[in-house]
C-alpha cells in the first residue's frame, strides 16, 4: 500500500462554498481515480498543527496507482481549484506494509 498525505494552510479567502466544492472534488476522485483505496479531506484538529489547518489522506494499492492519480483529471482539477488558496503545503509519500 502507498500513502499520500498533504497538509495545507489556506489563505483568508476560503469559505463554506470553497469547502463544499472541495467535497465535490473528493467525491469525483473516489469515482474516477483507479487504484485509490481511501481518500479523505478534513480539518486538522491537532493542537500541534503549526498552522496546517486541513489535510488530505489517501491510500493507493501501490506506488504506480499513486503516480497515475497525479495525472487523473479529477485530481488535476482539484489542485487547480485549491492551489490559489494554499499558503503553505507539506507532503508525505511512502510505502506502507500490509495492515495487521
Amino acid at each position: 500500500m502507498f500513502l499520500h498525505i498533504v497538509m495545507m494552510e489556506f489563505d483568508d479567502r476560503v469559505d463554506a462554498e470553497f469547502f463544499r466544492t472541495v467535497d465535490e472534488y473528493v467525491a469525483r476522485m473516489k469515482r474516477e481515480c483507479e487504484g485509490l483505496l481511501l481518500y479523505h479531506f478534513g480539518a486538522n484538529v491537532a493542537a500541534r498543527s503549526q498552522g496546517y489547518t486541513h489535510a488530505t489522506s489517501s491510500a493507493f494499492v501501490d506506488a504506480a496507482a499513486h503516480d497515475a492519480y497525479q495525472t487523473c483529471p479529477a485530481h488535476v482539477a482539484m489542485k487547480e481549484y485549491m492551489g490559489p488558496h494554499i499558503k503553505r503545503v507539506v507532503v508525505y509519500d511512502g510505502e506502507m506494509g500490509s495492515i495487521g
